[in-house]
């Protein structure tokens, strides 16, 4: 019996756990919290902090192309990260308090949208 549950049990180890599904709901909820203040709810550039910037300062992120994120992996790590990390704009936060469920939450927000 134990031998059999050692077994079992070896193999559940060798299964790779099954991402968690990204929620774009929720993940329109956070970028609101965390983003909107500059890109504005729908990711325009129009929040009320990025309309006070200088003039292309802030991504419409309804557009391209894109310097850095490109794919959802890039965009998670931008948002993880922040845009001096990366080399890019400087006032672009770090989101290094969000969770990893939360970051593709608005990843898959931001990349919805993209047309």
């Amino acid at each position: 019996m134990f031998k059999k549950s050692l077994i079992l049990l070896s193999l559940v180890a060798l299964v790779p756990v099954a991402a968690h599904a990204a929620d774009i709901e929720k993940g329109k909820v956070a970028f609101g919290i965390r983003c909107a203040s500059c890109h504005g709810p729908e990711g325009h550039g129009d929040g009320p902090v990025g309309k006070a910037l200088p003039p292309g300062t802030v991504r419409n992120l309804s557009t391209g192309p894109f310097k850095y994120a490109t794919d959802a992996a890039k965009t998670k790590e931008l948002l993880q990260k922040g845009g001096a990390a990366l080399g890019l704009n400087a006032l672009m936060p770090a989101q290094p308090d969000a969770s990893d469920q939360e970051l593709d939450n608005m990843v898959a927000y931001v990349m919805s949208l993209r047309k």
